[in-house]
């Protein structure tokens, strides 16, 4: 392993990346401060979270009553009040109530605007206008200020003025990558014939999640903008968009030769060896996208004779459909002879020894969340390791997606409960002590 100053490498950067040592150093982002108003939208938590996380001060402003994102959670669990999703999403952030449909409640946000570096808002287009908070109005109390709006058809558009909402499977559905992900159906069946071809979803909220970093990276950029020329500006992230932005191909395959990219399974219109395969006790995930891994798998199973590995000199007979359907069917016969844990073995081995090595297939077990979370390397690297929260007690969730030498991030604490944070930022931000809080709170302000 190569040597840094007579330092192994590993050892080298893990001294500076230590996961447990993150709070005795700086963290990049402690000079912003970021009002988050996101309603009823996991996009606008997801990226105020990555900010916190870097070290921002986030206020996270929800009406008196909280906000509805906090009750998703599978079967209506309840951790202590909170729903599990929200328990990750609600990290690092300081959380206030502020009725913004009360005109009291918009003269104390403009208030808190004037202090604030960015404000995240996924109300529908016109809505923070209406109230005389858009980015026209509050810009003139803080010039600089970055508005960062997240919408499900952005602010501009035939769909702008929709009041549907910007809710995951929505931005999922319209977005194109949901049509070409899931079981074929074949060709004059119906899918009361084959319930399983259908369209799938992501499990996780991935739509949410890609609007949600794409404001995230933009912030960032506006930020830098500013440091540049003491400007700030609106942003206009649209949910639907971000997650189609990640289609790959078809948008290109389409434009060029009219073809629509459908539904291929766990096979892959544009890579072969790309697949989940099954196995005895599960399914892996095989890689061998150049030919000489494909014909090192061939090798590994032992069938580098049988099939013709040799002769073989391109990819092209693989990849079209008939192909992949020949050849998966063939690949998961074999595959189905050996536990997870005897191919990766069998990789491993190959790599070292065989014919072509050192090229080998990639094998990787589909991992169930225990398996994950019990998987050593993450826990080396510190994303499962639990936070003692002083409210919800110690909790595992996921953190430490980054590393970085010099300003690492953390997770400080897991949520608050609604309204948690009131005394602490208002006296704060705003000078407000028990008494005006106790009015504004008899008022439904707060």
């Amino acid at each position: 392993m190569e040597e840094i100053e007579g330092q192994v490498w590993a050892d080298w950067i893990r001294e500076r990346n230590d996961p447990k040592t993150p709070r005795t150093k700086p963290e990049a982002l402690d000079d912003i401060t970021v009002l988050d108003l996101s309603y009823n939208s996991y996009a606008g938590c997801y990226c105020s979270s990555m900010l916190a996380e870097f070290g921002a001060e986030v206020l996270r402003v929800e009406p008196p009553q909280g906000d509805f994102i906090r009750t998703c959670t599978p079967y209506g669990i309840l951790y202590k009040g909170e729903g599990l999703n929200y328990l990750g999403e609600g990290r690092n952030k300081f959380h206030i109530t502020l009725n913004l449909e009360k005109p009291d409640g918009r003269e104390i946000l403009k208030g808190l605007v004037a202090q604030a570096d960015v404000l995240i808002e996924t109300y529908r287009p016109g809505v923070m206008d209406g109230w005389r908070i858009g980015y026209e109005d509050l810009k003139k109390i803080n010039p600089q200020l970055i508005f960062a709006s997240i919408t499900a058809h952005g602010q501009f558009g035939p769909m702008s003025a929709s009041h549907m909402a910007d809710y995951d499977n929505i931005i999922q559905a319209r977005s194109a990558s949901q049509y070409d992900t899931g079981e074929i159906l074949p060709e004059g069946k119906t899918y009361d014939e084959y319930p399983w071809a259908v369209p799938t979803k992501a499990g996780p909220w991935i739509g949410w999640v890609e609007s949600g970093t794409h404001m995230a990276v933009g912030i960032l950029a506006a930020l830098h903008w500013r440091e540049l020329t003491g400007d700030g500006q609106a942003l206009d992230v649209a949910s639907e968009e971000a997650y189609a932005s990640i289609e790959d191909w078809a948008a290109v395959w389409y434009q060029g030769a009219g073809v629509v990219n459908e539904r291929f399974g766990s096979l892959n219109t544009a890579g072969w060896l790309y697949c989940f395969a099954p196995t005895k006790d599960g399914a892996v995930f095989l890689g061998g996208l150049r030919l000489e891994m494909w014909q090192a798998f061939a090798d590994m199973v032992g069938k580098w004779d049988e099939w013709g590995a040799a002769g073989w000199k391109d990819l092209t007979p693989f990849m079209e459909k008939d192909g992949q359907l020949k050849w998966s069917a063939l690949v998961f016969t074999e595959t189905r002879k050996y536990t997870n844990k005897e191919l990766v073995g069998m990789s491993v081995e190959y790599a070292k020894k065989g014919r072509l090595a050192p090229i080998t297939p990639v094998v990787a077990p589909v991992c169930s969340p225990e398996e994950a979370m019990q998987d050593a390397n993450w826990l080396d690297r510190g994303i499962f390791t639990p936070i003692d929260d002083p409210v919800y007690g110690k909790l595992v969730v996921a953190q430490t997606q980054y590393k970085l030498t010099e300003t690492p991030i953390r997770t400080k604490w897991v949520c608050r409960p609604v309204g948690y944070d009131n005394g602490y930022i208002y006296l704060k931000y705003m000078g407000f002590g028990p008494q005006r809080l106790k009015a504004l709170k008899e008022a439904e302000i707060i």
